[in-house]
């Protein structure tokens, strides 16, 4: 049996999720060494975790654009740096909420292009996804 193949429109959505997390490692990596204020040490080792889990995700998706036949790109997304502690929460809570409605797109068209193992994958990714915007809501007390 051969390799699957997939659309390039999926490709490129693929491509696109791979470019957020990459920026979203970069942004928490960052956030988490300029964290500053007496309550910052509990929120910067979250900062660096979700990092790590972010750079999880963005090897899965490589992983995955490439067994579909793509290439997986080199691109990062933007990336917001700075500003307070709370601020940084937002930014950060903000890039969730985008994954996720990101997420939800691709497993919608992992649906049409009849890809049940990488729908599966963008299900776990979105659960992880998820449960951040839980913790940084959280966090912001929502």
């Amino acid at each position: 049996m051969g390799r699957p193949k997939a659309s390039q429109q999926f490709i490129d959505m693929l491509n696109e999720a791979l470019a957020e997390e990459m920026a979203s490692i970069f942004q928490y990596m960052w956030d988490h060494i300029l964290a500053r204020g007496m309550e910052s040490p509990p929120i910067a080792e979250k900062f660096k975790e979700l990092a790590m889990t972010e750079m999880r995700h963005a090897y899965m998706l490589a992983e995955r654009i490439d067994l579909l036949g793509g290439t997986p790109t080199t691109k990062v997304g933007e990336i917001k740096v700075g500003g307070d502690l709370r601020q940084m929460l937002e930014d950060n809570l903000e890039l969730e909420y985008e994954a996720i409605a990101m997420y939800r797109r691709l497993i919608k068209q992992a649906e049409q292009e009849d890809d049940p193992a990488t729908r599966r994958l963008l299900e776990d990714i979105l659960k992880d996804t998820e449960e951040h915007a839980r913790d940084l809501e959280s966090i912001l007390g929502r």
